[in-house]
């Protein structure tokens, strides 16, 4: 009778070594879609970062093609900003100089 009940464990071992494998088959299965939809996403959203990039540099190559500011223009306009920019840090470091100087 005691080599019955050995059949009897040994069933039930390999009962339970199939349900452990099919409940480890069914994690794998949802971790493997899991990471297939993040896959997926990442996709999608560099592709929408890329259209967008391409967007924007069609729309400065249409207003460069259109000549809506010519180079000599560009220039002068980036002289007077940095000029201005200058006057204005010449001015905040006189100040906080004056302020030092006082304390």
């Amino acid at each position: 009778m005691s080599h019955n009940g050995n059949n009897g464990s040994v069933k039930v071992s390999w009962t339970m070594l199939r349900i452990i494998g099919v409940i480890l088959s069914l994690a794998a299965v949802y971790f493997l879609t899991i990471q297939s939809l993040k896959v997926e996403m990442a996709a999608k959203a560099e592709s929408v970062a890329v259209e967008t990039l391409d967007k924007k540099l069609a729309n400065i190559e249409v207003m460069l093609k259109e000549g809506v500011v010519s180079k000599e223009q560009f220039y002068q306009f980036s002289k007077d900003t940095e000029s201005r920019l200058s006057r204005i840090e010449f001015y905040l470091k006189e100040k906080l100089g004056d302020k030092v100087g006082k304390n």
